[in-house]
């Protein structure tokens, strides 16, 4: 199988947890070019989820040439020899299979678009989650055997509906649906925040406390979240329109802010913004999800390393709370600082605790 780096834009999307994101970026979209100014009305929009896993993130590659690529979050172009938690070594046996499974995929899009042409040399990409025993901990789908677990299709160089494709599987080759697990529906109420928050949460922590997929299964025990995507067409192939709710201890942590003044405590007030914000962000997740990062990318985790792990975290933070960020002014500078305080130490202490064990 080829190996070669696709396209950066193959890689998945990074998804928001934040739904004001997602109500201002409908604004935008619906604002008028020619009266900027003018307030907008955004109707209530469906959305429609899928169980999200805990695993590590996993892509397949099918080229028009019959070309099959795999990647992971952060690598182009996997390989037996550099793999992420064997997801290459154990797709890479099962070329005929993937070949079919892109033709049925190529079979459903022309059934659902028969005025079109599949146009281009872009490959469809089958994203998924590699999921599994010892690829992730403490959550019920850690009991099933390694496998792969299709969340989006991008076909035509577009993301598609998960619902027009969630019955494509392979299972006798260990490959899986999310929609397996069922699909979640709700409204997002863009003049109604709290509606909409607390219907999201009710149904993320139903999911965390029993995971679904793996009650497929007929395991019991913790999940993660959902991940949502709205139903328009007109919106649905829009990633940053897509956005991600976690329950349970991946819930993320609500803080509020404090004030900054002006004037002489204008400094000591960003320091303090700084300091809460860190603390809450430089969750335990994010820092193991920091360290699990080197070990995709091939860095061995030693001190030499420290480097790459606070670089990692630091802009994973500003990337992700970048509307927060703005919105209450937090200095920059002063929450890498902060972050750094959090993270060396969490760093040393994870290196101690992997070399006694």
């Amino acid at each position: 199988m080829a190996t070669t780096d696709p396209a950066q834009s193959t890689l998945y999307p990074k998804i928001t947890t934040h739904i004001p994101e997602i109500i201002e970026q409908l604004r935008r979209l619906n604002r008028d070019p020619a009266h900027p100014e003018a307030n907008i009305t955004v109707d209530p929009v469906p959305f429609v989820g899928t169980v999200k896993l805990h695993g590590t993130h996993a892509d397949i590659l099918v080229y028009p040439d019959d070309r099959i690529v795999f990647q992971s979050r952060n690598i182009t172009g996997l390989s037996v020899a550099k793999d992420n938690q064997g997801f290459a070594s154990h797709m890479s046996e099962k070329t005929e299979a993937i070949l079919g499974l892109r033709d049925v995929y190529l079979a459903r899009w022309k059934e659902l678009n028969p005025s079109k042409t599949v146009e281009g040399d872009s490959p469809i990409v089958i994203a998924g989650e590699w999921i599994g025993e010892k690829i992730q901990k403490d959550v019920a789908i850690a009991q099933l055997s390694r496998r792969f677990v299709i969340v989006s299709v991008y076909i035509n160089a577009a993301w598609q509906k998960n619902e027009e494709y969630n019955d494509i599987c392979l299972p006798d080759y260990d490959i899986y649906n999310a929609s397996r697990a069922g699909l979640f529906h709700t409204t997002l109420y863009p003049d109604n925040y709290d509606r909409t928050v607390s219907e999201v949460e009710r149904m993320t922590e139903e999911v965390a406390a029993h995971c679904p997929f793996a009650a497929t299964f007929g395991i019991s025990g913790l999940g993660e979240g959902i991940v949502w995507k709205p139903v328009p067409t007109q919106y649905n192939a829009d990633t940053s329109l897509w956005f991600k709710s976690k329950g349970g201890k991946f819930k993320p942590t609500y803080f509020r802010i404090p004030k900054q003044h002006e004037g002489a405590d204008i400094i000591k007030g960003r320091r303090k913004a700084a300091a809460t914000v860190a603390v809450a962000w430089c969750s335990q997740q994010r820092l193991e999800q920091g360290w699990d990062v080197l070990r995709e990318k091939g860095v061995e985790r030693d001190v030499r390393a420290l480097g790459d792990f606070l670089k990692w975290i630091q802009y994973d933070i500003l990337e992700e709370e970048k509307s927060r960020i703005k919105e209450h002014r937090v200095d920059e500078a002063a929450l890498k600082i902060e972050i750094a305080k959090i993270a060396k130490p969490w760093y040393r202490a994870k290196l101690r605790e992997e070399d006694a064990s």
